[in-house]
């Protein structure tokens, strides 16, 4: 949970925004994260992306044991013609996943502060971070844990859409 004056609330994220933005701009910094997540579901999705794609899908931190919290972290890559954007801030993440064994998700009470979209110009990729602010992952018991992670953004032309790429990952 997150408390902040009404100043920091605004500050905050706007500054996060502009380090990110100057981060990835620089050449040569590899991993860069545009950490984030939005708990915002639209009906209008679409799993049959073309040109974009999830690779690289790991926790972090990458050796987790049973009872940790934890992250998912992909590289997003946009091979599209076009720019996307997606939602990239202090509480909120375009990235998000589902788990078949071992973990659970708990939802609790997050900021609430906006970030302006992310672009992601053609030919370029950004490493992202889920889950928001308002939600946990957390490991319960050691293996192999099979999951599904879900990019969700929109095309230049305004379509919101959405990737899912499955991973898996083991516990200790």
């Amino acid at each position: 949970m997150q408390f902040c004056k009404a100043k920091q609330c605004i500050i905050l994220p706007v500054l996060a925004t502009i380090i990110t933005f100057t981060l990835l701009s620089l050449p040569g910094l590899g991993n860069q994260y545009a950490n984030s997540q939005s708990n915002e579901t639209n009906s209008a999705t679409n799993t049959t992306s073309t040109g974009v794609e999830l690779k690289d899908i790991h926790p972090s931190p990458l050796y987790l044991k049973s009872g940790s919290k934890f992250q998912i972290i992909a590289t997003v890559v946009n091979d599209s013609p076009s720019k996307i954007t997606f939602t990239a801030g202090v509480c909120d993440s375009p990235l998000s996943a589902q788990f078949l064994n071992n973990v659970v998700i708990r939802y609790i009470q997050g900021c609430t502060a906006t970030s302006p979209p992310f672009e992601l110009e053609p030919g370029k990729e950004v490493s992202v971070a889920g889950p928001s602010s308002d939600t946990i992952y957390q490991a319960l018991a050691a293996g192999q844990t099979t999951a599904s992670a879900t990019f969700h953004y929109q095309t230049e032309s305004g379509q919101v859409t959405n990737i899912t790429q499955p991973f898996v990952f083991t516990i200790g």
